[in-house]
């Protein structure tokens, strides 16, 4: 009997140090880190986020428990014996638990679908720590810079209805580096094959000893604003338009502008919701062309929330006046 009371007593002095152990420097020495293997996609497209954990010290961590919020709409593609994850409407609890040697960096990856528009971040996580007989000890909230935007989708040319289709096929021929119809001179350029000679400027052309020629406007333009309307309730005809046509609405605008600009033409674009970055203001961008332009008008369309500033008429009103709508 007294053998068994100080085996007994032995093990419980023993549980109490590990354990004491463990909550003194269990958590000492630990980086996590969380990373996406890119930073912007286009929804509908999968990519990697990229666990980091590594144990710096000669202690081994019988089990941690990392845990975070992350938004709903990242979908996990599979789902691993070693994570676990609670869906809800809007957010999903996940948790990877992990077993650490001493000295030991572990590497995890997992694949995640991003269907829905949309600017994510991850603001934190918790770190848990077990002991080793399993009973949870410390845990520790740790803030993170984690962000992934979801641009909207772009859709092919031939997705498009057959009259907007032929639409923005006329507005993106009409540019053309040939053509010169406009009485205005704009500058001097150097001669071209088939040029009139009632265009050469003899005065340039005797200063450089080149054959230069008047350079002239073009009436046309391939200039497109695109507006959209952030309004889901009409009012007026008490129709309501759904999440998902709104969603295709934004897609569409998307595919628009990039069919626009990728031809060398000019986007301007105008939208009278929500914005992420500018509340409070009507959605203004001034008519301007190549692939940089896109990408910020991308990147502020994955904010894009469908909650009215002003309503369409409204905003109509001042450009039939001709006059400026930024507020």
């Amino acid at each position: 009997m007294a053998v068994l009371v100080w085996v007994v007593l032995v093990m419980a002095v023993l549980y109490l140090l590990q354990k004491f152990l463990y909550l003194a420097i269990g958590l000492k020495s630990i980086s996590y880190d969380r990373i996406f293997s890119s930073s912007r996609v286009y929804a509908g497209e999968t990519v990697w986020m990229q666990e980091t954990l590594s144990n710096r010290k000669r202690l081994p961590l019988p089990w941690l428990r990392v845990e975070s919020q992350l938004p709903a709409q990242l979908v996990f593609k599979h789902r691993e014996a070693d994570m676990s994850i609670n869906r809800g409407d809007q957010l999903q609890n996940h948790a990877s638990l992990f077993s650490v040697p001493s000295y030991t960096e572990i590497v995890r990856k997992h694949e995640i679908v991003c269907p829905q528009r949309g600017k994510y971040r991850i603001a934190s996580y918790t770190l848990s720590l077990g002991d080793v007989i399993g009973v949870t000890g410390k845990s520790i909230r740790q803030s993170a810079d984690c962000e992934i935007v979801v641009l909207p989708k772009v859709k092919e040319l031939s997705d498009f209805p057959l009259d907007a289709r032929k639409y923005l096929q006329s507005v993106r021929s009409m540019i053309s580096p040939v053509m010169e119809d406009h009485y205005y001179v704009a500058g001097i350029r150097p001669y071209r094959q088939g040029d009139s000679f009632r265009m050469v400027n003899w005065n340039a052309t005797a200063k450089s000893g080149e054959l230069l020629v008047h350079k002239r406007e073009s009436m046309q333009d391939n200039d497109l604003t695109i507006i959209l309307n952030a309004e889901l309730h009409d009012s007026i005809h008490n129709l309501r338009t759904t999440q998902e046509i709104y969603e295709d609405a934004v897609s569409y605008a998307a595919s628009a502008a990039q069919y626009i600009i990728s031809g060398g033409g000019k986007i301007g674009f105008l939208y009278n919701g929500t914005v992420e970055g500018h509340s409070g203001m009507i959605f203004r961008v001034p008519v301007k062309s190549g692939a940089s332009h896109m990408d910020r008008l991308l990147e502020a369309m994955a904010g894009f929330q469908p909650v009215t500033t002003l309503g369409l008429t409204y905003l109509l009103e001042p450009i039939g006046r001709g006059t400026d709508t930024r507020t």
